[in-house]
């Protein structure tokens, strides 16, 4: 791992990386910053008129092409460039709440800033039932928790859209497996196979429901499936549900990381680990991860098949099956992240170490023969190679 981890982030942090979400990514000049009109707007709750603070502004074109972007402040306000004259729309995001799109903007250029007083409605997103509980479960303090939240409400626009890139093309991907050959008396041993594939996303994964539900290991018609988290799962609001975030120190100072861990209770195969967030760019740079829970499925779904083969071999022994041996911190991943445009993000590549369930035996004259299960990592990874334009 590249980077040191620690207690907390540096307060710092977060002011560097809102800086760059927004106008950062079209900085000017000081000096043409002062002279250039500046679309400028404030952000009130319909109804009630409170300021929203904290939501992610947009805005678009026509074609739904980011211009500009900004996080609004406690007063809810915010700026951005103004763009030349044209029709545009401001779309606003919220952790935790449904998202709003604004009329259509006409822009008549005239040189001078404008301000807009939005009214926005404020529908918070149903959780799913597990997250309703007034106990904090979670091993951190409240500073601790305040600091992870505005970490992860920075980047959450990010990574809602990192695993979309439909709209951008097709990725040409090299895609590295494990495969298994036989040798004589049904031996075997895995080898890496390299393929090359035209896909419309670098990872796929199940619904963000699923993998709350069921967890990031699944069997499906005797076929075992370990999945990584991509951005659809870590944007969900039932990821929040689930885990506990707490902000992380690098030994960079331009990089800062995220972590997280299943809450207490979790009973499937979870993940546990740390985004590393680039305070320069405003995006993650890499996710590292480990899985966690797993002796629990190997158990109950990899042990059946392994104890079969074992007594197909021996059908006339007594045998004595120990249970599994694994070091969780030996299985999980990575995914590393790159800015392709200003606006946009994808999964540059991801890497899974999933565990195959192995034995070794020992068998004496007059025993029972003792059979001990232990987990190996299998190594599957993926890369984009090229971005191919629709």
């Amino acid at each position: 791992m590249p980077h040191k981890q620690g207690k907390t982030g540096p307060a710092a942090a977060r002011a560097a990386l809102l800086a760059n979400l927004g106008l950062g990514l079209l900085a000017l000049p000081a000096t043409a910053q002062e002279a250039r009109p500046r679309l400028l707007g404030i952000l009130l709750t319909e109804g009630s008129g409170a300021p929203v603070e904290g939501a992610h502004v947009r805005l678009v074109d026509p074609d739904e092409l980011v211009l500009a972007e900004d996080i609004s402040d406690p007063r809810g306000a915010f700026g951005l460039p103004m763009p030349p004259a044209g029709v545009y729309r401001l779309l606003v995001a919220r952790i935790g709440y449904e998202s709003w799109a604004s009329d259509t903007l006409h822009v008549d250029w005239s040189g001078e800033s404008r301000t807009l007083r939005l009214h926005i409605p404020v529908e918070p997103i149903p959780l799913p039932e597990l997250s309703v509980s007034e106990e904090n479960v979670c091993p951190t303090t409240p500073e601790e928790r305040a600091q992870a939240f505005a970490l992860y409400e920075s980047v959450l626009p990010i990574l809602a859209t990192v695993s979309h890139t439909d709209d951008l093309g097709s990725l040409r991907m090299r895609i590295v497996r494990p495969v298994k050959y036989y040798f004589a008396q049904g031996t075997y041993r895995f080898r890496p196979d390299t393929v090359a594939v035209i896909t419309s996303r670098s990872l796929y994964n199940p619904s963000p429901e699923h993998l709350v539900a069921r967890g990031y290991a699944d069997v499906v018609d005797t076929m075992t499936t370990f999945y990584a988290p991509d951005g659809d799962a870590l944007a969900s609001p039932g990821f929040l549900a689930t885990h506990c975030l707490r902000p992380v120190e690098s030994a960079d100072e331009a990089t800062i990381g995220l972590g997280f861990e299943p809450k207490p209770g979790r009973e499937v195969v979870d993940i546990a680990g740390v985004l590393w967030i680039d305070t320069v760019a405003g995006g993650p740079r890499e996710l590292e991860f480990q899985y966690t829970s797993l002796r629990p499925f190997l158990r109950q779904h990899l042990e059946p098949a392994l104890r079969s083969r074992v007594q197909s071999v021996r059908p006339s022994s007594r045998l004595r099956f120990f249970s599994i041996e694994i070091d969780e911190s030996r299985f999980g991943g990575d995914l590393y992240f790159q800015r392709i445009r200003r606006d946009r993000w994808l999964i540059r590549e991801w890497r899974i170490r999933r565990p195959e369930l192995r034995h070794r035996g020992n068998f004496s004259a007059g025993s029972a023969g003792q059979i001990r299960p232990f987990a190996v990592p299998l190594a599957f990874s993926g890369e984009v190679l090229a971005l191919i334009p629709p």
